[in-house]
């Protein structure tokens, strides 16, 4: 592919993911990609929005079709590993919803199969472009809290008491359902690439709600010997406490509120190009967290600290430059197969309550 060609997508589903996280993205940086076709198998609405694509019924046709370079997978979990075989299989570049897979060999088999066929296979762990989550790790770079991390706590909770219909499937008892593979993906990701691999896993993953089926919520404690991380999530949480908790030798960072992003998009308001507008993903003074440390000159400081920009868009040029300029992915398939990893680490935890170690990451 020369540099100056547009990378040719074809999107996968236009639920939520498609809809919100990838199509607008997609659409705005129009100078990398042209969102070709969507497949819906009963419905015409991503043509409502975007009028110049085609409308597909089948992955079949939309993996046939040689005018298409990438795929974005945005099914259910349970679908993940057969779909990205197959375009893979296909020749496509392959960018699928996290978690990349249900089961770990399946992960490991995708990995092998792209790099056989040189082709780029990338997890969509999008909550690494959070706002919350690049200003702790833009902290822990400048070593604002110390020279080591002590304790880390990540929360993702929610207040949703019933299930919620257009959910459904995350919600069913079924393979690849419950909050552990999906908001736990994003946390786990997140741990593994602000600290590496953690030493052990401590999981309780449990059913709060009478109502559900899956689990819905987690408490999930990773050993790094020093450091101590604890990852955190419920359906009934109504009072939202901190996002991010970090404590380290020299200093504290406290931060409350969620990324902006999400709830813009949903709205339908697309992103502007990527770096033309600072506003985009800057959340409200109020969210700022509070930076309580010791500063190398031995002054105590005790103030808001700016939060930096979430911007999915960062995701989407990295992975231009590594399809076209042959760049290293700043998400690699080996990340999503960590997340699976850890994720079965921690339901055998939880099923066995016992410490297990974290084996067998790559």
């Amino acid at each position: 592919m020369s540099s100056s060609r547009k990378i040719r997508v074809g999107l996968v589903g236009f639920g939520v993911s498609g809809r919100v996280f990838h199509a607008p993205f997609l659409h705005t940086m129009s100078h990398m990609y042209e969102l070709r076709s969507v497949v819906e198998r009963h419905t015409n609405e991503a043509i409502k929005i975007y009028p110049n694509i085609k409308t597909v019924r089948s992955t079949t046709e939309l993996f046939n079709d040689p005018d298409i370079d990438l795929v974005i997978i945005t099914t259910s979990n349970d679908l993940h590993y057969s779909l990205s075989k197959e375009a893979l299989e296909k020749g496509k570049h392959v960018v699928v919803e996290k978690p990349m897979t249900i089961r770990s060999n399946e992960a490991f088999e995708l990995i092998e199969l792209a790099k056989k066929n040189k082709l780029i296979l990338c997890p969509y762990h999008n909550r690494r472009y959070d706002s919350g989550y690049r200003t702790i790790n833009d902290i822990i770079q400048k070593k604002l809290l110390g020279d080591e991390i002590l304790d880390c706590e990540i929360h993702f909770d929610r207040y949703r008491p019933e299930l919620k219909g257009d959910n459904a499937w995350r919600e069913r008892d079924e393979a690849g359902a419950g909050i552990f593979y999906d908001l736990g993906s994003h946390l786990i990701d997140q741990t593994l690439s602000l600290f590496g691999h953690p030493q052990t896993i401590t999981a309780d993953i449990r059913i709060q709600r009478p109502v559900a089926h899956v689990n819905d919520y987690f408490d999930v404690r990773l050993d790094y010997g020093h450091l101590r991380v604890t990852l955190k999530s419920s359906m009934l949480v109504r009072e939202m406490g901190p996002r991010y908790v970090l404590h380290g030798t020299k200093g504290s960072f406290i931060k409350h509120g969620d990324d902006i992003q999400e709830g813009v998009l949903r709205t339908g308001v697309m992103p502007p190009i990527l770096n033309e507008n600072n506003d985009w993903g800057k959340e409200p003074i109020e969210d700022y967290g509070l930076l309580h440390t010791e500063t190398k000159d031995g002054r105590i400081i005790k103030e808001k600290y700016e939060t930096l920009n979430g911007n999915y868009g960062l995701f989407y040029e990295q992975l231009y430059n590594s399809i076209v300029h042959g760049k290293q992915l700043e998400i690699r398939p080996e990340d999503g197969y960590n997340v699976i990893r850890i994720i079965e680490l921690g339901f055998q935890s939880s099923q066995e309550k016992k410490t297990l170690q974290c084996d067998q990451l790559l």
